[in-house]
């Protein structure tokens, strides 16, 4: 039978997740606070694995390396995209749905 590296990779990101959160719990509040980032990212990459399939060839290379999470981690670090992008965006987005219902809500009380 064939090794399903999509189902050996996530479980080894999960054990990786699980180890990481087990040695944040032994660290000291501020050090937790530092680390939050790093968990709340970790946590959204866990989650794309868990009902995402790759092809094999994608989940064995990634399965193969010592600390997959880690790695898509430091990855995530040095990617050009920048969250603060995505939030800015999502305010803006907000903002005109906000204006928007604004200016009905004048229009209707005319």
């Amino acid at each position: 039978m064939a090794k399903d590296y999509n189902k050996l990779l996530y479980g080894k990101l999960a054990q990786e997740h699980d180890d990481f959160i087990d040695e944040l719990k032994t660290k000291p509040p501020e050090q937790i606070i530092e680390a939050s980032y790093e968990k709340v990212i970790k946590d959204d990459l866990l989650s794309i694995f868990e009902y995402t399939n790759f092809t094999q060839t994608e989940a064995k290379a990634l399965y193969k390396l010592d600390k997959p999470l880690d790695a898509l981690y430091q990855e995530w670090l040095h990617n050009d995209l920048s969250y603060m992008d995505l939030l800015r965006d999502t305010i803006d987005n907000r903002i005109e749905s906000a204006v928007r219902e604004l200016k009905a809500k004048s229009r209707d009380s005319r």
